[in-house]
């Protein structure tokens, strides 16, 4: 049984998969507490994996949180693949996804301040979002391998209770280092989920 806030569908709003039509599934639950979520973590079902996949509706379907990876994933994306779904993951990087990496489509890693930024060794990932909140600084927060590895799928989302601040910010930060992209939350910007 997972512990399901809510399942919508609607467009990636942010990342390499922007604009691309979804059903998200918003795990409950997170093993970080940041300052400045703005996430509801409360729980508001009890589903299975099959109850899971027969509310999706897309071919792409987005696992988020709170913190997906404090869950046994593995039923779950059993289930959808089984049903022929494109999987995405939306991890803060904590917890190591080596083991349902091939079960994955996609895997979008944004480290936290709450971990100075760092990342679990054993979380693979396809794309990094790093949410430019005042504190972080790329040059100190991105490792130089990593800035290598994952040049041009590292994006800065600016945080959005201080959005013109902190989007002047992540401006400056890419134009600095062109390993960097700016991102921005769409689904915000044409006002759908």
């Amino acid at each position: 049984m997972y512990r399901v806030n809510e399942i919508f569908h609607s467009v990636q709003g942010e990342g390499s998969y922007l604009g691309c039509p979804a059903t998200f599934v918003r795990l409950s639950g997170c093993n970080l507490n940041c300052a400045w979520c703005d996430t509801d973590h409360s729980e508001k079902e009890f589903l299975t994996a099959e109850e899971i996949a027969n509310r999706v509706d897309y071919e792409k379907v987005i696992i988020t949180g709170g913190e997906p990876t404090i869950y046994d994933l593995k039923p779950l994306l059993l289930e959808l693949k089984k049903r022929g779904k494109k999987t995405m993951l939306e991890t803060n990087g904590t917890n190591p996804t080596d083991d349902i990496r091939h079960l994955l489509d996609w895997i979008v890693c944004s480290p936290k301040p709450e971990t100075n930024w760092a990342i679990n060794e054993r979380c693979l990932f396809d794309e990094l979002k790093y949410v430019v909140d005042g504190n972080f600084e790329p040059e100190i927060h991105i490792p130089k391998g990593i800035k290598e590895k994952y040049k041009d799928r590292i994006w800065l989302q600016p945080e959005s209770s201080n959005f013109n601040l902190r989007s002047k910010e992540a401006f400056y930060f890419a134009m600095k280092d062109s390993s960097l992209r700016v991102g921005i939350q769409l689904h915000k910007i044409i006002n759908v989920r």
